[in-house]
């Protein structure tokens, strides 16, 4: 890793970190995208229930906001495993919500400890 760590040196040891803390034996599909539409609401990241895909909106956002994005797809990627989603899931103050959130931002307090030099990082400008 050179001085500043890139988004991708972060994503290389964020994912493990993140399948590790989720107990995931498998993966979905991550796909970066510049920007995510949504017709419902704005948003960085969506999972996409039973196909098992994650997409991340990436322009104009520091790596570390990503990865946040990462880890909450990445629980509902694990509810999902579990069947606990269902179309009304994704509504703002869900316990399934409020449950991807809560862990999120656990898994990123580890990766502070772990890891500061990440906030030395570089916004994606795209």
């Amino acid at each position: 890793m050179n001085d500043t760590p890139t988004f991708i040196d972060i994503l290389e040891v964020a994912l493990p970190l993140i399948a590790n803390a989720l107990e995931l034996k498998t993966l979905p599909t991550i796909k970066l995208e510049k920007s995510l539409a949504d017709n419902e609401q704005p948003t960085f990241g969506k999972y996409h229930n039973g196909d098992h895909i994650i997409y991340l909106g990436i322009a104009n956002r520091h790596p570390l906001d990503i990865i946040r994005t990462l880890a909450h797809e990445m629980v509902h990627y694990k509810q999902d495993l579990k069947n606990m989603l269902d179309r009304n899931s994704g509504k703002t103050g869900s316990p399934i919500e409020n449950q991807a959130h809560a862990v999120a931002g656990a898994i990123m307090r580890h990766l502070h400890k772990q890891h500061p030099e990440f906030f030395s990082a570089k916004p994606i400008v795209l």
